[in-house]
């Protein structure tokens, strides 16, 4: 039995590069040109020829990672050149009849919905130097209920008919860390296939210690034809949103996404082990982790191995007079709460917020060792739904009474607080700055 094949592609510098490291995307014809050149190869070596995957007249969706409304130089996005690059290639060197590039970002209601996302990512307008027939936001489209068979937790979704409609799917991740996922790659990319309205159980829901069990459960919707990873300028640390760009020149792609997926993360430092949507889909046979039953073609992987800085969801103790009392709770909370202060820690100068807007606590789930006076005269922020079910839920109820503010996140997990906790601290900040 022959083995999966994952390719793995130097680019070599690309001219823009230094420009966009600085701080200021730059399109330049030769990096575009230079990129289509090597997704060529990169094809011809995972999959032998696009005409193995694109026949005739079909249309094809490229599934690029969104994620937020960010520009190209927050790294969190896929490079706009490498849109425009697949775009460009997939119009000249397939027979696709169409060419589509349509996402949701995941956090979309509360950074921004797709149409402002494509635009300030740079993705709309780079799709359309490439040629694309359609540029699509997914939520703008028609949702189709859909039962997942053979899923372990999430067993119906509301789909975008996009991703149903396409003849054959493109799946176009970026190479990044993650605060709840380790690793955000191709699997997790099947994240934006569903709407984002929160708090809700269609996002919200097994997005716990269960969200690698969720994203493996989503792949069975559809798989990709293929998954090519953007892995030009990756990122490291406090990803998805708050890590730093790390230059790889690379390029990563084969038909199996679990495998690509295992090899991307190898690639950063990460056994596949580690990587709960990786190891999860493999044992359920949704696709091949082991590197040894990988055809890994290209450049070898041992001269490209980086070994990332890794993502850290721990909140506790992260910014001096900002309490988190976190004692009994999951990731779901605990890193939704890391994550939106790392935003608010990058943007403030958080020794004078603290200066003027007092002392921060921040609970979540079970506090058995919590005294509702700490928060006497202080503002307070109480995350998700399940500290209702402790026996320390009277503790809450009276801190409560006792605050001089309350803001409540309801859900589980309340995902949006990735961006509306830090945005809820900006606006007290400007409140007391008065």
């Amino acid at each position: 039995m022959s083995k999966t094949k994952v390719a793995i592609v130097k680019t070599g510098p690309l001219k823009g590069n230094p420009e966009f490291l600085g701080g200021k995307f730059v399109r330049y014809d030769e990096d575009v040109a230079l990129l289509k050149e090597k997704i060529g190869e990169t094809i011809a070596l995972s999959v032998g020829s696009i005409d193995n995957i694109i026949q005739e007249g079909e249309i094809v969706l490229i599934k690029p990672n969104l994620a937020f409304l960010a520009p190209p130089e927050s790294f969190s996005v896929v490079d706009p050149r490498m849109i425009e690059a697949m775009v460009s290639w997939l119009k000249e060197n397939s027979k696709a009849g169409e060419i589509w590039v349509g996402d949701n970002p995941s956090l979309g209601q509360h950074v921004g919905r797709a149409r402002p996302a494509f635009d300030a990512s740079g993705m709309k307008a780079a799709a359309n130097r490439g040629g694309a027939d359609r540029v699509i936001f997914f939520d703008e489209e028609e949702v189709v209920d859909v039962e997942i068979e053979g899923a372990r937790l999430f067993r119906k979704a509301k789909v975008f008919k996009p991703l149903l409609d396409a003849d054959k799917v493109i799946n176009l991740p970026k190479m990044k860390t993650h605060l709840a996922g380790t690793v955000t790659l191709g699997i997790k990319n099947w994240q934006g296939i569903i709407p984002n309205v929160h708090p809700n159980g269609q996002q919200q829901d097994v997005h716990r210690l269960d969200i690698g069990q969720k994203c493996a459960d989503l792949l069975r919707i559809r798989k990709a034809d293929l998954t090519f990873v953007d892995a030009l300028i990756a990122m490291e640390g406090q990803g998805p949103h708050a890590g730093n760009p790390i230059e790889m020149n690379l390029m990563i792609a084969g038909i199996d996404t679990v495998a690509v997926d295992a090899v991307t993360a190898y690639v950063m430092g990460f056994e596949s082990v580690e990587i709960a949507a990786v190891r999860i889909a493999a044992t359920e046979g949704l696709g091949v982790r082991d590197l040894d039953q990988i055809d890994v073609l290209g450049t070898p992987i041992e001269d490209v191995r980086t070994f990332f800085k890794r993502p850290m969801n721990d909140p506790v103790g992260l910014i001096p007079g900002i309490n988190a009392v976190i004692q009994q709770t999951c990731p779901g909370c605990f890193a939704n709460i890391r994550g939106g202060l790392d935003n608010f820690n990058n943007t403030v100068d958080v020794k004078d917020f603290i200066e003027k807007a007092g002392e921060i606590y921040i609970l979540a789930g079970g506090v058995p060792d919590f005294k509702p006076e700490w928060v006497v005269g202080k503002h307070l922020f109480i995350t998700g739904d399940c500290w209702k079910l402790f026996p320390s839920k009277e503790k809450v109820e009276e801190a409560k009474k006792l605050a001089k503010s309350v803001t409540e996140y309801p859900g589980c997990a309340p995902v949006y607080i990735f961006a509306q906790l830090n945005g809820d601290l900006q606006a007290l900040y400007q409140k007391c700055r008065q």
